[in-house]
């Protein structure tokens, strides 16, 4: 049987070359110095990259790194790429069904990124190179029909957003595919366009995986002349590139064709350079490939006994791996060997295990060929069988009765697990409902203080505001007017009637101050964004610091008490940074996303533990003050600051129209 693996290309093999020559002892310093969540992560990838084939321990330690960082920071790119590099670190290992696990939690993230937004470049990459990954774990355990659909899923990605490398590859694994179902016209198609994109990009492995896997497809016509032509070209080019990887499948594909031709020596010494470089490398499926094809060429020159020794190392690492194609291919030349020799027992178990394994592969119909082969050793068989089948029946005859009494007792013990998850989630629904309202009579609580706290402050203001400026001038306006009597000169007259006028518009100008302060005139008239820009623009009048006001999509006013209340909050929180922050500038946004009024606020200021402040008796009861007035008018307000970095709020509160 002539096979031949063709280069499956794995999309992280296309990022491997972009890492794979830094050199390690500078990504892990960076790694260890650097304070940028985006640096870390992005720097842990490189190191899982670059450790992918040397020591793949480490590569998994590294995306480890990368996977938690991304987890913890809410990341969610990072984290599906992080995800997409641990399955490539168990592709590597040959750990399949641990590679497609990780693999389709990147492809679930992916996902519900592109549902927010399904147009964005990096997003449709990502999913692209995911659903490249996970079809290459269907190939290589022969699940054709679901590796065909996700390369044809990453097709589409990578043509929608003109990603030609990412095409090339994608059309080179369906060409592969295709050629392992015997279509060869569909992988001849596939396989040129994927040369068509390697040529309009230069890059070098996407043209070397096209000559290699034209050359597959020629060779399994077969076309020896062709087969070798692309063969050489794609070896010649790894070579030139060192890529030790690559070149595993070159020799062996070199060796085939030698082998077909009748050039023994030839192919051997193709098939052991690239058995050295699979042992180098720990390639599982380098190490599945060579032996069975070494097993084919002493096959061929009828070297039996080594022959059957190669294919069984092969068919024992393909079981390792759980390569079904290889199982199936080893199994098949396996019982070729034996009935050549007249072990025909043997012949007759591999042939059946291999058919079974193509029958769940192809779909095809072995019963047939099955029942050729057992007629051949049907007297020889005949026995054992009924032996085996008297031995069954009693066996199930006194299992049966052990089976029911289990079966009972399995359902008497179902029923009450049942009962006791149903009495246990009655008990947490009501643990729970029951926290529930503590938790809002704690909060009703804390706002109605918060509410309190802030009238009896603006009612101090008030009366110290009337004591202290207005009673002050109308008690020395009514000195002035009991001056005025018939004992004084008409000049002195004049001039304290002069003096009690200007108190009395002294007194009229404090009296709108107070008023103005209760209920800003502006805010009135013109609303909360214009009140706070003519508030920002007094303060940016004196040079010290720059207030910078912005207005997104905000038109409508909103109700009277809450413009208030979100002033009264705006105007401390300027103060606050004005006391405390020595900032150089201040910026507050107002954004209207559907019916949510979204206000933040920053500054540059020295910034503080905000941690350690909210548990403060005295600083902490300020800004919790600001979240309860906040949450009075049901509104939600986030805090964040730490040292040398600033003061950033966000205020989220609904439209709420007059």
């Amino acid at each position: 049987m002539k096979y031949l693996l063709p280069i499956i290309a794995c999309y992280f093999l296309l990022f491997y070359t972009s890492v794979k020559a830094q050199n390690n002892d500078s990504l892990i310093n960076i790694l260890n110095n650097t304070k940028s969540d985006s640096t870390y992560i992005h720097t842990s990838l490189d190191l899982a990259w670059s450790y992918m084939y040397s020591n793949s321990d480490s590569a998994e330690y590294f995306a480890n790194k990368a996977l938690v960082r991304s987890e913890d920071r809410g990341m969610m790119l990072r984290l599906a790429n992080s995800y997409n590099t641990l399955g490539v670190v168990y592709i590597v290992k040959a750990e399949y069904y641990e590679a497609l696990s990780y693999l389709s939690k990147g492809l679930d993230i992916g996902n519900q990124l592109l549902s927010i937004d399904s147009s964005k470049y990096q997003y449709k990459r990502r999913v692209m190179a995911i659903y490249t990954n996970m079809g290459n774990i269907y190939y290589f355990k022969g699940k054709y029909d679901d590796a065909v659909n996700s390369y044809l899923m990453a097709l589409k990605l990578a043509e929608e957003i003109g990603y030609l490398e990412g095409a090339a590859v994608c059309s080179s694994n369906l060409g592969s595919a295709y050629k392992d179902l015997y279509n060869y016209p569909k992988a001849l198609e596939y396989n040129y366009k994927a040369l068509a994109f390697a040529n309009e990009t230069g890059d070098r492995f996407s043209l070397s995986q096209s000559y290699n896997n034209l050359g597959s497809v020629y060779f399994s016509v077969p076309n020896y002349d062709s087969a070798y032509y692309y063969f050489f070209i794609a070896s010649k080019m790894n070579e030139e590139d060192n890529d030790e990887y690559e070149l595993i499948n070159n020799y062996v594909n070199l060796g085939d064709v030698m082998r077909d031709i009748g050039k023994y020596d030839s192919a051997l010494y193709y098939y052991e350079k690239s058995l050295n470089f699979s042992e180098k490398l720990q390639s599982a499926d380098g190490l599945i490939n060579c032996n069975y094809m070494i097993g084919q060429l002493y096959h061929k020159k009828e070297q039996f006994n080594k022959s059957i020794s190669y294919y069984k190392k092969s068919l024992s690492l393909a079981k390792k791996a759980g390569m079904m194609r290889f199982i199936m291919l080893s199994s098949e030349q396996i019982s070729v060997v034996y009935k050549q020799i007249g072990n025909y027992n043997l012949a007759y178990d591999y042939f059946v295990s291999s058919a079974k394994i193509r029958d769940s592969i192809f779909n095809a119909d072995s019963d047939a060929r099955i029942a050729d082969m057992e007629a051949k050793y049907k007297s020889e068989k005949k026995e054992e069988q009924i032996k085996l089948l008297t031995k069954k029946g009693e066996l199930q005859r006194a299992t049966a009765k052990v089976s029911r009494v289990i079966f009972i007792s399995v359902i008497i013990i179902l029923i009450l697990f049942i009962v006791l998850i149903i009495i246990s989630y009655r008990s947490f629904k009501f643990k729970q409902l029951s926290e529930k309202q503590r938790i809002q009579q704690e909060a009703e609580h804390e706002v109605l203080d918060a509410i309190m706290d802030t009238e009896n402050k603006e009612r101090k203001r008030f009366a110290e505001d009337l004591h202290d400026g207005l009673g002050v001038m109308l008690s020395t306006l009514r000195l002035y007017i009991n001056e005025i009597d018939n004992d004084t000169t008409s000049d002195e007259r004049k001039s304290l009637i002069k003096q009690s006028n200007g108190l009395l518009d002294d007194a009229i100008q404090n009296a709108r101050n107070i008023s103005n302060n209760i209920m800003p005139a502006a805010l009135k008239d013109n609303g909360l964004i214009k009140s706070v820009k003519s508030f920002s623009d007094k303060i940016n009048s004196s040079g010290n610091i720059l207030i910078e006001v912005k207005s997104l999509n905000v038109e409508n006013r909103l109700k009277n008490s809450i413009e208030i209340t979100l002033y009264r909050v705006i105007t401390e929180l300027i103060n606050n940074t004005l006391k405390h922050a020595m900032a150089n500038n201040i910026t507050i946004t107002f954004t209207k996303k559907n019916d949510l009024l979204i206000i933040t606020y920053s500054d540059d200021g020295k910034g503080f533990d905000y941690d350690e402040m909210i548990v403060s008796d005295k600083k902490g009861m300020g800004l919790m003050n600001i979240k309860s007035r906040i949450k009075s008018i049901g509104g939600k307000c986030n805090m964040k600051s730490e040292p040398q970095n600033g003061y950033y709020v966000v205020i989220e509160v609904m439209d709420k129209r007059e």
